[in-house]
């Protein structure tokens, strides 16, 4: 049997700077999901540790990452093709916590990210968006 791969190093201080906003600001907005693209899985993580009262759908296009999430607080783990753009990614989002009902029409989701996509320990992005 392989060894089972490490879980992710520490991120960077920007990131642990970055995602505890993710929390607060569903609360004020009521949001029915939070969603965070992740390669390594750092950023479901960190969303995961402030407790938020909205479900958080992990996104990542690693099989490895996924399985791993399905052992964290909160994180529906979903794998998905990489993104290219924001608009691509926001679309994405909708549409996977549409289709997971997680979200209904009219319902905000916050997504966070980072950019440029597929770089791990680059969760820059906080998006709010609307099902429509």
């Amino acid at each position: 049997m392989p060894p089972r791969p490490a879980m992710p190093a520490a991120p960077p201080c920007r990131i642990r700077k970055f995602l505890p906003l993710c929390s607060p600001v569903a609360g004020l907005l009521d949001v029915a999901a939070m969603v965070a693209y992740t390669s390594s899985g750092a950023s479901a993580l960190r969303m995961a540790r402030e407790r938020p009262r909205a479900r958080i759908l992990g996104m990542t296009p690693s099989p490895a990452t996924a399985r791993r999430l399905t052992l964290a607080w909160g994180v529906y783990p979903v794998l998905c093709q990489d993104v290219v753009n924001v608009d691509e990614m926001t679309g994405v989002a909708l549409q996977t916590a549409v289709t997971q009902q997680f979200a209904q029409l009219g319902q905000t989701i916050v997504v966070a990210a980072g950019m440029p996509f597929g770089a791990s320990g680059s969760t820059n992005l906080l998006r709010i968006a609307q099902v429509s």
